[in-house]
């Protein structure tokens, strides 16, 4: 009775519960030998092509970074040059008014021009030391200046001339010392003396 009871339950179920066979076995492991090779080998294959996307798109965004400053400046630059072309025409001016180099030969010639103009007679004409620029940021001035004096003679009226068109000439220029002196008492000649200062930058 017992082992019929035995066999009944070996019938029954028997067939749900998995038989492996050693051939079954070795199968079953080959195919799990498989998966992890292909997930081994499928993980390096794959990392360089993810490591490459990822190097593209910082990449991408550090570009566009650069391309949007590129934009703004671009922007910046464009409106400088509408405001440098809308003050164009005052240039001429502000460059005679103080250049960009000391120009001592030219506010000489002027200075003459001037005299010869205002009927007066040049005795000396005279610079004095030249104050040079630096070309370090922390020491750089505004503007700098140089010395000049003029000796003269002429009458009255030709010195006020003189001095009055010296002073209001395009080039800006500093009379610190004026003397004047008579000269000849018999032809109304007086004798004059000018200390000035003229002025110019390195940076306009």
């Amino acid at each position: 009775m017992q082992n019929n009871s035995q066999d009944l339950i070996k019938k029954g179920y028997s067939p749900t519960i998995p038989y492996l066979t050693p051939e079954r076995n070795q199968k079953f492991f080959g195919i799990v030998l498989t998966l992890c090779a292909l997930s081994f080998f499928g993980f390096f294959a794959i990392r360089p092509t993810v490591s490459t996307i990822l190097k593209l798109q910082k990449e991408l965004s550090d570009n566009q970074f650069v391309l949007d400053q590129l934009k703004t400046k671009i922007k910046n630059l464009t409106e400088l040059r509408k405001q440098y072309f809308s003050l164009q025409s005052d240039l001429p001016t502000i460059t005679s008014a103080i250049t960009i180099q000391p120009d001592v030969q030219l506010l000489f010639a002027q200075i003459q021009s001037i005299a010869q103009a205002s009927s007066i007679t040049i005795k000396k004409l005279q610079n004095f030391e030249v104050e040079i620029s630096s070309g370090s940021k922390g020491t750089r001035k505004d503007y700098y200046a140089y010395s000049f004096s003029i000796a003269g003679t002429g009458s009255f009226e030709n010195i006020s001339k003189f001095i009055s068109t010296l002073t209001n000439m395009e080039r800006i220029v500093n009379i610190d010392v004026f003397s004047i002196n008579m000269t000849d008492q018999d032809s109304g000649s007086l004798g004059f003396d000018i200390q000035g200062s003229a002025f110019f930058k390195d940076n306009l």
